[in-house]
């Protein structure tokens, strides 16, 4: 084993053993490709211990993927994210809530289906959640309230579209095409049993796995965390598969906080988009954003996180109801531990914008435009991230693509004389020097130049 792979590894024992988990396995990835899966855990019903091939359930991580199939349905013109789910699934709970506020967990509707613990005991039919009459807790669209209801709901919306079961939609329209083999509604090869740790004795307690029905959609599937970070990588633009699936416009708008996870006592570092768990975590003193999903059901508890800048994507899944933390502690040690970052995803700008590159100025304050892989990336003199501009529709232009003050605006070279005197980026004129006389500033030149006050 690597260097990397002792520092991984070690994390993962060493975690292992303080949360007092039988199994458990994890996977990191840079630049589209898995670079270390490892399992460590106690022998297996089969004889032998845990591999990186042995899936876990994955719980609420089932939501994101249930998301992308929903994307799928407005890609193809079939549904919209405002429409109400009610014009597509008429008997739906919540029916005058739309697409987007199910999807981001604001549609008003409780966190769980009547009747028993059903993550234990097994889950309702689409019948009885109709039938069962769910209270409405608050107006569509005010208030953030994470509800596993919503994802029956959209689970529905997907097989009512498309005229089939929606394990079989995402098996069809998002593992296949993504590579990942090892994920299913039932286990697709190896898998380890899940347990509840006794609180106070080595004592374990094997957990049902019932069958979850139409609350399928809310958290059934199970996986391995190299499939999870292959899909991480995808979901948040770093992967080499260009836009199969999904556009990167519609994966974009997906990790896109839409409401803030407002928990009493907690800072405000949550957020949640389309079906996926945005979040500030800070990291060896910096802020990081990350995207995915955690999950947990009776007998296992999982997490996805992805840098959302760099596309370095860690998963962890274990095999106990009282879970190991998440995976923040393993996102900071393959980042300490990783090296150079990987080069940009993506060909090299055309010419049109290479020669935008280089130093530029908006009045006097100083700003970068560089090429990164087939994006240009403008930032000021403090550094930072920046905003990324990928090619937009009308030749010569580019669009903002990432948060911030640009986002969604447009950036295009002005020129004079045949020749590059300044950059239109959503109506703020930059220029290669300080106010440039060549440039024709909005507002017009002191008639003086620059002169000594």
């Amino acid at each position: 084993m690597n260097e990397l792979g002792d520092v991984l590894t070690g994390w993962l024992e060493r975690t292992r053993a303080a949360g007092r988990v039988p199994a458990l396995s994890a996977a990191a990835a840079r630049g589209g490709d898995v670079v270390w899966a490892d399992a460590v855990g106690t022998p297996t019903a089969s004889g032998g211990g845990p591999t990186p091939e042995h899936a876990f359930r994955i719980g609420s991580v089932t939501k994101t993927m249930v998301a992308v199939a929903v994307l799928r349905l407005v890609e193809d013109g079939e549904i919209t994210l405002h429409d109400p789910v009610g014009a597509h699934v008429p008997d739906a709970p919540a029916a005058d809530a739309t697409v987007a506020e199910l999807l981001s967990h604001s549609a008003g509707l409780p966190a769980e289906p009547a009747g028993p613990w059903w993550e234990r005991a097994g889950g309702s039919t689409w019948a009885q959640i109709v039938a069962s009459g769910l209270p409405r807790l608050a107006a569509p669209g005010t208030r953030y309230h994470y509800s596993n209801v919503g994802y029956a709901v959209l689970g529905r919306l997907v097989e009512d579209v498309r005229g089939r079961a929606w394990d079989e939609v995402l098996r069809d329209e998002v593992w296949t095409p993504l590579g990942m083999t090892s994920t299913g509604r039932v286990p697709v090869g190896p898998h380890v049993t899940g347990y509840a740790v006794h609180p106070h004795a080595d004592l374990v307690h094997a957990e049902p796995v019932p069958a979850y029905l139409a609350m399928g959609p809310a958290g059934e599937l199970w996986s391995t965390p190299s499939d999870l970070v292959r899909f991480g990588m995808w979901l948040a633009c770093h992967d080499t598969l260009g836009d199969v699936v999904l556009p990167a416009a519609a994966r974009r708008l997906m990790t896109t906080p839409r409401v803030v996870v407002d928990e009493p006592g907690a800072a405000w570092t949550g957020a949640y988009g389309l079906g996926v768990r945005v979040r500030k975590d800070l990291l060896d003193g910096e802020v990081v954003r990350t995207v995915g999903h955690s999950g947990s059901v009776p007998g296992f508890t999982a997490d996805l996180r992805v840098d959302l800048r760099t596309g370095d994507a860690v998963a962890v899944v274990g095999s106990s109801t009282a879970g190991f933390g998440d995976g923040t502690r393993l996102l900071a040690a393959w980042r300490s531990a990783r090296g150079p970052l990987p080069e940009p995803v993506g060909s090299a700008p055309d010419g049109a914008g290479v020669r935008l590159t280089g130093d530029w100025y908006w009045g006097p304050s100083p700003y970068t435009l560089r090429a990164a892989g087939d994006r240009l990336v403008l930032a000021g003199a403090g550094g930072g991230r920046g905003t990324e501009f990928v090619p937009g529709d009308e030749p010569g232009t580019w669009v903002g693509a990432t948060a911030g003050y640009w986002y969604g605006e447009t950036l295009r070279a002005v020129e004079a004389a045949g020749r590059v005197v300044a950059l239109d980026v959503g109506t703020f004129c930059l220029t290669r020097t300080p106010y440039a006389k060549d440039a024709d500033v909005p507002g017009g030149h002191d008639p003086a130049g620059w002169h000594v006050l």
